[in-house]
């Protein structure tokens, strides 16, 4: 009875309190000023007058509603969304009050706090991040005329793209297409060939992309196989409530070379070396108008359009997206006619639920330019000579014309539990058709699929921040059949899954920001291919040999779990000092295993033998860094200094040379994807962001000097590494040791109508290729330099170039009575290598001499 008696004054006594104290509402939206869209997620804390937390909540997920029951009194009201500024007000709720609040959120202007989700899967600020990253926004994309996102990654300080393969820090050479260490993604989903695992750059959607980032470093543990290097991910944007429609068009047009005589555009014939007689003496006449592509100019010519729309239907939201580029190259015999159109879409079901499905679809015909007509200086048994004349020229047979079909269909689900976990599907099918002359055709599916769990964990400590967890697990079918793989039938199957989590410490006072962030992630993950019991290694017969791994999991085994750690520490709100380690790896592709073809003609053709024993590779990688931000006047932004050590077990290289020790005949020289070393980058890299004011002139900058000492662990004792090297010390081949990059952009008038940006790239000369390429019968005593590199990178060029560019634009804009803008109209010059330097990009590849682009964009 007694006991009856007190739980009923206990009950009695609260009651009383509540009705002493009174209790309150606030309600409203949170809406984005900038997008008028809802924010999704945003956190509210409510503390009293002396700083303490009474109570807090956060806006619904997808309608940015939020409704927090409160005592009566006066408080602080504090509204906090990454990316976005605090938003801070003091309120007063009386008894029975609903107060309604609409909070209108603006974007932080702070780069520290831009926001990215590819480092860790989960939303961070780029200040709060443990590993490098970088962030770029659409406008650079728009503003350079870039048509493929390629073209606007390579302004990233420490990143490169050589001949269409990704390369961060100094992680990758040259690569004729197979095999990347670098990890393309769009929207979080691989957007690799299953058969190459190569990029096509050309398949994103320029024109509507949200935001693109870069992780620099090892990121198997979260993203698995072709992660080794880094990511490049790639977010595009989706509807919002006002509706979104542009039109651009473009027209680029290439000076002369500053060496007129290789403007082969300007002759009446060209001359090609026939590699089947060898004889530069008695050369192929053709004309020019063959070698500009089907129905092409005569001279060098680039011509695009695209568009964008993006709406909403009520619950619907609809993206879509589509480009015609047509292009006569500087590059003789090599053109494209491609057409891509792409389809977003996406139901919201319920504040909880949303699905949609992505597709993208590619068509169009293309020819690829593979070596140079540039005939050797020093010929054996001839007394032929050079002027490197014909670097824009292709040696005879090395043009390849392809006809291709791409497309990828991206089924999605997207739902969250009551207590704010997030379950997330997504699916990718990727159909690959490339009919290619000489019988170089390959067709591959790719079947993706991929569930993540992810929740924040609140806790409730003075020291402890909240925990945040991302799980998952991903499964990948491939089935490929090529010419180039003997036309035989091959199968992938690759499943891992993955876990992450973060924990804050050292809470700051009233506050749940949290000074120590610790990161920590492990994936496991198995592979194999299913190839045939025999296999053709060597394209200049048919003769198959017996397979040594039909299934390479044979020799594999199922692999150990790949572990990272990663910390960032807070200094001062401005000052990030970062560390982190993890390990990589990567298994070889369909193509760097199996693919056997030739390039050129006549019995002399250089072939590329395949290699079915070719082992994985892997590695680990390390980072310390810190980032300072600063502010200085009006300008702001951060400095970033990191230091990084790489290094690879068994790495794969796709090298020119091999065969027979003793070979005395080109024939027996080759190209093949080799485990050539364990190597070792280390390196140190400074770059600069910011954005500020010269009086009314406006300026956003970007900037980065990138240093590597890449180095092979073995070269003082293995003599075939060094045999097969042009250098005569220690360097890894096909790298730049110092890189700078610079870009800066202005912007005048009102509402920012004029811009004019000026861009910088300086790469240092190539120290070391395969020696095969200067000397093609390196074993043997002199100089048998039949495709004129050696005279090239000794006379002209061997790597190093100042590319310059500059660009300058107006904008006007339509608005209503209202000041409200409902159009616009820009109108663009963009300027490329405007010093119209002369320069390989890898060997018998010269890069475009200089260009100009005039684009005119329509917004509506």
């Amino acid at each position: 009875m007694k006991r009856q008696l007190y739980w009923l004054l206990s009950i009695v006594l609260i009651m009383m309190s509540s009705a002493v104290l009174g209790q309150g509402t606030i309600k409203g939206i949170l809406i984005d000023s900038v997008e008028n869209e809802p924010m999704l997620g945003a956190e509210i804390r409510i503390n009293d007058k002396e700083g303490n937390f009474v109570t807090g909540g956060s806006s619904d997920v997808i309608e940015g509603a939020y409704q927090i029951s409160v005592p009566a009194g006066t408080y602080d009201l504090t509204c906090s969304y990454m990316g976005y500024a605090t938003y801070q007000k003091e309120i007063t709720i009386k008894d029975g009050q609903t107060l309604e609040l609409n909070i209108n959120m603006t974007e932080e202007v702070n780069v520290l706090k831009v926001v990215t989700k590819t480092a860790s899967r989960f939303e961070t600020s780029v200040g709060k991040s443990s590993i490098s990253i970088d962030v770029v926004k659409p406008d650079l994309v728009d503003n350079t005329n870039a048509t493929k996102v390629d073209e606007v990654v390579d302004k990233v300080p420490g990143v490169s793209v050589v001949d269409g393969q990704a390369n961060i820090r100094g992680g990758s050479g040259f690569s004729y297409g197979a095999g990347s260490r670098v990890l393309l993604l769009v929207d979080d989903l691989p957007l690799l060939t299953g058969d190459a695992g190569q990029p096509n750059w050309r398949d994103i959607p320029v024109e509507n992309i949200s935001q693109i980032e870069v992780v620099k470093g090892a990121a198997s543990a979260l993203y698995g196989s072709s992660a080794l290097n880094g990511i490049i991910n790639i977010r595009t944007a989706y509807a919002k409530n006002k509706p979104f429609t542009k039109v651009s068009v473009f027209q680029t047009s290439f000076l002369d070379p500053a060496r007129a005589e290789t403007a082969w555009w300007n002759r009446d014939s060209i001359e090609v070396w026939d590699a089947g007689s060898n004889d530069p003496n008695d050369p192929d006449t053709i004309s020019p108008q063959l070698l500009s592509g089907r129905n092409g100019y005569r001279k060098p010519i680039e011509l695009g359009v695209q568009f964008a729309h993006r709406r909403k239907f009520g619950k619907y939201d609809l993206t879509l997206g589509g480009n015609y580029f047509y292009q006569d190259s500087y590059r003789a015999g090599s053109y494209e006619r491609k057409f891509r159109i792409n389809a977003n879409n996406r139901y919201r079901f319920s504040t909880k639920v949303n699905a949609g499905i992505n597709l993208n679809f590619n068509y169009g015909q293309s020819s690829s330019f593979f070596l140079w007509n540039n005939t050797g200086k020093y010929l054996a048994g001839f007394a032929g000579s050079n002027d490197a004349g014909h670097i824009y020229e292709p040696l005879a047979g090395s043009i390849t014309e392809s006809t291709i079909l791409r497309f990828n269909v991206d089924p999605f689900l997207t739902a969250y539990d009551n207590k704010d976990g997030r379950h997330r599907l997504q699916t990718r099918y990727y159909y690959v058709n490339n009919q290619n002359g000489q019988d170089q055709s390959n067709l591959s599916h790719l079947a993706y699929g991929e569930y993540q769990y992810q929740r924040k964990f609140k806790v409730e400590s003075s020291f402890f921040g909240d925990f945040k967890l991302v799980a998952g697990a991903v499964g990948t079918y491939t089935f490929s059949r090529s010419q180039l793989f003997g036309n035989a039938d091959y199968n992938i199957y690759n499943a891992g899954a993955y876990i992450q989590g973060e924990q804050g410490l050292i809470k700051g006072e009233n506050s749940d920001n949290t000074k120590l962030n610790i990161t920590f992630g492990v994936r496991w993950e198995v592979f194999n291919i299913e190839s045939p019991d025999s296999i053709q290694v060597d394209a200049r017969n048919d003769q198959l040999v017996k397979n040594p791994e039909p299934n390479s999991i044979d020799s594999t085994g199922v692999p150990r779990p790949r572990f990272r750690i990663g910390l960032n520490y807070e200094l001062t709100p401005f000052t990030f000092l970062r560390a982190s380690w993890g390990e990589g790896y990567r298994y070889p592709t369909i193509a760097e295993r199996y693919i056997t073809t030739q390039v050129g003609s006549g019995s002399n053709r250089l072939t590329i033998l395949a290699n079915p024993q070719l082992r994985p590779e892997s590695g680990w990688s390390a980072e310390i860094g810190i980032k300072q931000g600063f502010k200085i006047g009006n300008w702001k932004g951060f400095v970033d200094l990191s230091g990084f050590w790489t290094e690879y077990q068994d790495m794969m290289e796709f090298t020119f040379g091999g065969g027979d020790p003793t070979a005395t005949s080109a024939s027996n020289i080759f190209f093949q994807s080799i485990n050539v070393d364990d190597t070792r980058i280390r390196g140190f890299e400074l770059s600069l962001m910011g954005t500020g004011n010269v009086g009314p002139v406006s300026f956003n900058v970007l900037a980065g000097y990138t240093f590597i000492a890449p180095e092979f662990q073995n070269w003082d004792t293995d003599t075939v590494i060094q045999t097969l090297s042009t250098s005569n010390y220690n360097v890894l081949k096909y790298r730049n040791v110092h890189n700078v990059k610079f870009d800066i952009e202005a912007f005048f008038l009102k509402d920012k109508a004029l811009s004019v940006g000026f861009t910088m790239n300086y790469n240092s000369r190539m120290e070391n290729i395969d020696k095969a390429f200067e000397d093609i019968i390196y074993n043997v005593p002199g100089n048998d330099d039949i495709f004129g590199i050696a005279y090239y990178r000794e006379n002209f060029n061997s790597g190093e170039f100042l590319n310059l560019g500059a660009r300058i634009g107006y904008r006007y804009a339509f608005k209503n009575k209202d000041d409200k803008e409902v159009a616009a109209v820009k109108l663009s010059l963009v300027g490329k290598n405007l010093l119209n330097q002369e320069y390989m990009i890898r060997p018998a590849l010269v890069d475009a001499p200089a260009n100009i682009t005039v684009r005119l964009d329509v917004e509506f």
